[in-house]
C-alpha cells in the first residue's frame, strides 16, 4: 500500500471511530469498535499471507532448482557411461587413426549428443578431425525396417549410418557444404571427417550475434544447395546441425543419422527439411520471434523454398511439426502458402 493511500486510510478510521465514540451525538459509545485496530490487524494478517506465500514460492523454486540439477547430473552420468562404451574401440584404432593424422593422437568426447558415440581427434593439442563410431546397441543390424519407422525418418542400422554419412561428406564435402571424409573403416563401423572451425548455428544466436529468423534463412539457403548436390535429404535438419564460423557466412551441415521412409518422394522429403528447421528453432524463439512469422516465415516459404516444393503436400511430417502447428500463427501461415 502506498503511504499517501495508507495516511487517508488512517484519518478515515480515526474520523469514524471519533464519531462512533460519541455516537454522533456527544454520548460515548461502549460498542464501537476500534477501526485503527481493526485496520492494524488486518495489516499484520496480510503481512502473514504473504509471508506464508513467499514461503510457500521459495520452497517450490528450490525444488524446480533441485530438479533441474538432479536432471543435468543424470544427463552427464549417462554421457560418461555411453562415451566409456567406446574406449575399447578407440585402444584398437588408435594405431591406423595415428598413422593416418601423421603422429600420435587423442581423443575427446564431443558437445554433441547423438547415439553413435562422437570424438574429436586431438594431435599436439589441436583437433585436426572428427570421428564417428557406430554404436552397435542402437538399432541393431537385424531390425526390421517397420521397427524403424518413425514417421517420415527411418532410423538406421549402425552400419548404415556410417555408410551414409561417409556417402554425403564425399558428394558435398568437396563443396563445403559438410565436412571433407578422410577414412571409412573396412568393416563400416567407424569412418573420419576433416574437422571444421566453427560453432554451432543456434549458439551463435543465443550469444546474440545473428537473429533467430537470419540464422533459420541462412540455414534454408544452405540446405537448398545440400539437396542439388547431395541427391537426398538431410532429415534431421535444426540449428544445431549447423556449424557456422565466425564470420557467420560459411556453414557446415553435419549429423546425417537418419534417413528417410521409404514412402517418401523426394519432394517431400526436401520440403521435410525445410519444416523441421523451424519447428526445431521454434523451442528457442522469444515471443518477437514468434510474431514475426507471420512476415519472415510467409518470405521463407515463398522466396527460399524452392518454387516446386511450394506444391508439395506437407501432410505426412504434421505428427512431427508439434510445436509449430499448435501455435496459430504459424499454422495460418503454412496453411496459406503450402498444401496440406
Amino acid at each position: 500500500m502506498h503511504e499517501k493511500e495508507g495516511a487517508v486510510i488512517k484519518s478515515f478510521c480515526s474520523w469514524v471511530q471519533s464519531n462512533t465514540e460519541k455516537g454522533f451525538s456527544g454520548a460515548p459509545n461502549p460498542r464501537a469498535p476500534n477501526f485503527i485496530d481493526l485496520n492494524l490487524s488486518c495489516q499484520k494478517n496480510n503481512y502473514s499471507i504473504y509471508s506464508k506465500r513467499v514461503f510457500v514460492m521459495g520452497i517450490a523454486w528450490g525444488a524446480v532448482i533441485m530438479i533441474s540439477h538432479i536432471k543435468r547430473f543424470y544427463r552427464h552420468y549417462k554421457r560418461i557411461r555411453h562415451v566409456r562404451d567406446a574406449y575399447p574401440c578407440l585402444r584398437d584404432l588408435e594405431p591406423t587413426i595415428g598413422a593416418l593424422c601423421g603422429g600420435r593422437v587423442s581423443f575427446i568426447p564431443t558437445e554433441g549428443g547423438g547415439h553413435d558415440y562422437i570424438f574429436y581427434v586431438v594431435r599436439e593439442k589441436r583437433r585436426i578431425a572428427v570421428m564417428r563410431l557406430a554404436n552397435s546397441r542402437f538399432v541393431p543390424s537385424d531390425s526390421p525396417v517397420e521397427k524403424r519407422l518413425n514417421g517420415p525418418r527411418l532410423r538406421l542400422t549402425p552400419r548404415e549410418r556410417v555408410v551414409r554419412e561417409h556417402r554425403i561428406c564425399t558428394l558435398c564435402g568437396p563443396s563445403g557444404l559438410t565436412p571433407k571424409p578422410l577414412w571409412l573403416s573396412h568393416n563400416h563401423d567407424a569412418q573420419l571427417n576433416s574437422y571444421v572451425e566453427g560453432e554451432r548455428l543456434l549458439t551463435h544466436v543465443l550469444k546474440n550475434r545473428i537473429s533467430m529468423w537470419d540464422a533459420i534463412d541462412r540455414a534454408a539457403e544452405r540446405v537448398a544447395l545440400f539437396h542439388a548436390v547431395a541427391g537426398e535429404a538431410h532429415m534431421d535438419l535444426s540449428l544445431m546441425n549447423v556449424l557456422a564460423d565466425e564470420s557467420l557466412e560459411n556453414l557446415t551441415l553435419i549429423d546425417f543419422e537418419l534417413a528417410p521412409s521409404p514412402n517418401l518422394s523426394f519432394g517431400e522429403a526436401r520440403l521435410g527439411d525445410f519444416l523441421n528447421l523451424v519447428d526445431m528453432a521454434y523451442k528457442f524463439m522469444t515471443p518477437d520471434d514468434k510474431q514475426a512469422a507471420t512476415q519472415r516465415l510467409d518470405r521463407l516459404l515463398s522466396h527460399t523454398l524452392p518454387a516446386d516444393l511450394r506444391q508439395v503436400s506437407f501432410s505426412r511430417f504434421v505428427s512431427k511439426l508439434s510445436r509449430i502447428m499448435s501455435d496459430p500463427v504459424f499454422r495460418a501461415v503454412l496453411s496459406n502458402r503450402l498444401h496440406a
